[in-house]
């Protein structure tokens, strides 16, 4: 008998070889994901529902990356303007209606340690860009400019500031001015300043000493001859803390001074808030100097503490007013 051929177009012979597949076909099978497949699936789909609120971030961000190109100054009325920073090189102090020259002393180097050095450098800088911002700078000088601390104000742009540097003395750089018209800032003076004059010159001591060199630049303008005077912060301010201001917080002082004409508003708008400053009252201050004015005319009035000189004593302490006569009375 001959074989039986079965043909191509058996679809007996299809169904076979369906049946037939082995393992080396070609047919790939799904496997299940991995833990570190799974976790990045999760980040996936995770960073896509967070998508909207990153877009929001990235625009704030960009926003805030275009306000970098203004600065905020304030006008003749205390009020707050953004304008570009590219405009602040037209407000030079050559331009300027202000003449007022306030001059920072920086020849106390040798009584300080780098990082007081260092902590100057900032405070002039601070200085530089407090005049840079008002309406009308100040004509701003720097003296006895030198070593470390010239070094430190170089690596801030010294040479592109709109400011008088000097390496020499005040005296010498103002030698064609009378010495009664040289005035020098500290808060040990006895007088008080009450309003500036642009024909005259204002020192202000360049030093951080933490207290530790006091009656320095008083003692210096005595040795020097020249005027001296403080700021009125006791008139129109009670400080908890020392009244000894940073050079930066003198400078601001003077700048809002010459833009409103108003100590009281001048001290507020500057002194920082850990200096704890408050208004004094108008009617204090008056009872205070009219009660200096009567002490001659009234017996002082002093309040002791009646202490129990006797342990068997048990009643509580009494306070016992006593008239205390003047001297020379």
């Amino acid at each position: 008998m001959e074989p039986t051929v079965q043909s191509a177009e058996n679809p007996d012979t299809e169904t076979n070889t369906d049946l037939n597949v082995d393992l080396n076909s070609n047919i790939e099978l799904k496997k299940p994901l991995s833990r570190n497949q799974e976790k990045k699936l999760k980040r996936l789909e995770k960073a896509l529902q967070n998508r909207a609120v990153r877009r929001k971030k990235e625009r704030e961000t960009r926003r805030a990356k275009g306000k970098q190109n203004y600065a905020v100054m304030e006008n003749m009325n205390g009020e707050k303007v953004e304008i570009k920073r590219k405009d602040l090189k037209k407000n030079l102090m050559a331009n300027s209606a202000n003449k007022l020259k306030i001059v920072i002393d920086c020849s106390f180097e040798s009584l300080m340690n780098y990082s007081d050095i260092n902590h100057l450098c900032k405070q002039l800088t601070y200085c530089y860009a407090a005049n840079r911002r008002i309406e009308a700078p100040l004509q701003f000088y720097m003296t006895s400019c030198s070593n470390k601390t010239r070094e430190l104000l170089e690596k801030s742009g010294l040479a592109n500031w709109d400011a008088y540097i000097h390496d020499t003395n005040y005296l010498q750089v103002f030698s064609d001015i009378p010495k009664q018209d040289i005035v020098y800032l500290t808060s040990d003076s006895p007088n008080e300043i009450q309003e500036f004059d642009d024909n005259k010159v204002y020192v202000i001591g360049g030093l951080v000493d933490h207290n530790h060199h006091k009656l320095l630049t008083y003692n210096l303008a005595l040795k020097n001859e020249i005027s001296h005077c403080r700021l009125p912060i006791g008139k129109f301010i009670y400080m908890n803390s020392r009244p000894v201001l940073t050079v930066n917080q003198v400078f601001q002082i003077i700048c809002k001074y010459t833009e409103c004409k108003d100590w009281k508003t001048a001290f507020v708008s500057t002194l920082p808030k850990r200096k704890k400053a408050e208004l004094v009252d108008k009617d204090d201050v008056e009872t205070d100097n009219s009660d200096s004015n009567n002490e001659k005319e009234k017996s002082p009035v002093k309040k002791v503490k009646k202490e129990n000189l006797d342990d068997t004593n048990t009643e509580t302490d009494q306070n016992i007013e006593i008239q205390v006569k003047p001297e020379g009375y």
